[in-house]
């Protein structure tokens, strides 16, 4: 993967360097959004790139919000630094102009005056990149005739100086099509990177066959391989490739890489329905990751080491490892894997019929839920309540527990239906 983000980086160096080229049209697909910003992200934040980054991955909705939020979100920051400036006794930045944020100026001269004035404030050696990426894709054509080809023109006549743009184009080229026609501006650069999932595969599959490509990175892209042919359950396959990637591993002795790659190997058994070799595999993993003093890989490895033993009926030793995977998450403040651990114990008591003490244990995740307004864990320790509560013939206890799960379900639905059945 690694190799595929340095080509986005080195393209996109390579338009921060050239004296020509002042935008940059970057056709995408959605799916490929988050490892193009990923790999801005890795330049913005390189001290080797002395430039000014203002990204923005907004969805639009319509050019005069669009801007707003545009605006809203520089004056908030300019703020934010202004409060650090004085803490080191510097000179405070000066705030917007009025003039932006009155609703009768048209959004284009709003959003120009805004980058008028940040260039006016920053040092004029250093350029300044205005990243316009929304993450969804943007299909409205008023979006780039109205607004972002009008500001390409703008940055293209070096009004202002020392800016450069880099904006997401559409697959059909909407806004390529207004700028540039025929592809021959110098001063724009088009880029179509190959970030899609296929031509990602495409790529790691050949770089872990590469042997001119260093070890590690082979070694990287057979592992990433491997997990695609889990997804698409051809296990003896990942299987091998594990193995390859493993003696690797203990061959240098990178113990933790060790660890995860046992943790791989147990997923292949498990999701196979082989659980005691997923528990053999399990365990090596927890063993080294306590030695090497790793606790985000005992937490998580401890919960599959107990899911293994769980499928086979070892509920007292499965307990074990679920209630130290709840205690170190507690101890580290991780909510999210404490109740997922909770949830596990109490479905292991109730597998003993010690139904009290499943209970017990369920009410007290719901009440970290309740006082941490945690609703997705909420809703799923409610299920098993009803669901332990109806075993213990309590129906005032199960329809309760119903009734204040069927409210979590709606408060998760008015953020994201999706929520609601997780």
């Amino acid at each position: 993967m690694q190799f595929v983000i340095q080509e986005i980086i080195d393209t996109l160096t390579g338009f921060l360097d050239s004296i020509d080229q002042r935008v940059m049209l970057i056709e995408s697909l959605d799916e490929e959004a988050p490892l193009i910003l990923k790999s801005f992200g890795m330049v913005e934040e390189s001290e080797h790139v002395p430039d000014i980054f203002l990204s923005f991955g907004d969805n639009f909705e319509d050019i005069r919000r669009y801007v707003e939020s545009i605006i809203e979100r520089q004056r908030d920051q300019i703020e934010q630094l202004n409060v650090e400036l004085a803490k080191v006794g510097r000179n405070p930045l000066e705030q917007l102009p009025p003039d932006v944020f009155q609703r009768d100026i048209p959004a284009y001269d709003r959003l120009l005056a805004v980058i008028r004035h940040h260039r006016k404030v920053i040092e004029p050696e250093r350029q300044v990149i205005w990243v316009i990426y929304p993450v969804n894709s943007v299909v409205r054509e008023e979006f780039f005739r109205n607004l972002i080809a009008p500001l390409a023109e703008s940055i293209i006549g070096k009004d202002p100086e020392n800016t450069k743009l880099i904006i997401r184009d559409t697959p059909s080229r909407l806004l390529g099509a207004h700028l540039d026609p025929t592809r021959d501006r110098r001063e724009i650069l088009h880029y179509k990177p190959e970030a899609d999932f296929k031509s990602v595969l495409k790529k790691t599959e050949a770089r872990a066959k590469d042997k001119d490509a260093p070890v590690e990175e082979r070694v990287q892209s057979l592992m990433l391989t491997a997990g695609v042919d889990v997804a698409e359950k051809r296990f003896d396959v990942a299987l091998a490739k594990n193995r390859k990637v493993l003696e690797h591993y203990q061959r240098t002795k990178q113990r933790q890489n060790e660890s995860v790659i046992h943790n791989s190997i147990g997923d292949i058994y498990y999701l196979q329905g082989q659980f005691p070799e997923a528990q053999k595999s399990y365990e090596t993993a927890v063993t080294i990751a306590v030695e090497e003093k790793s606790q985000p890989l005992v937490l998580y490895q401890s919960m599959n080491l107990g899911n293994a033993l769980f499928m086979q009926q070892k509920f007292d030793e499965a307990l074990v490892y679920y209630e130290s995977a709840e205690q170190l998450a507690e101890a580290n403040d991780i909510l999210v894997q404490q109740i997922p651990a909770i949830e596990r114990i109490g479905e292991t008591k109730a597998a003993q019929e010690k139904l009290d003490e499943a209970i017990e244990v369920l009410e007290t995740g719901a009440d970290i839920c309740r006082e941490e307004k945690y609703q997705l864990g909420l809703k799923r320790l409610l299920e098993l309540l009803a669901n332990v509560y109806e075993r213990k013939g309590d129906n005032d206890e199960k329809e309760r527990a119903l009734a204040e799960m069927n409210e979590a379900k709606a408060e998760l639905a008015a953020i994201d239906p999706h929520y609601a059945d997780a």
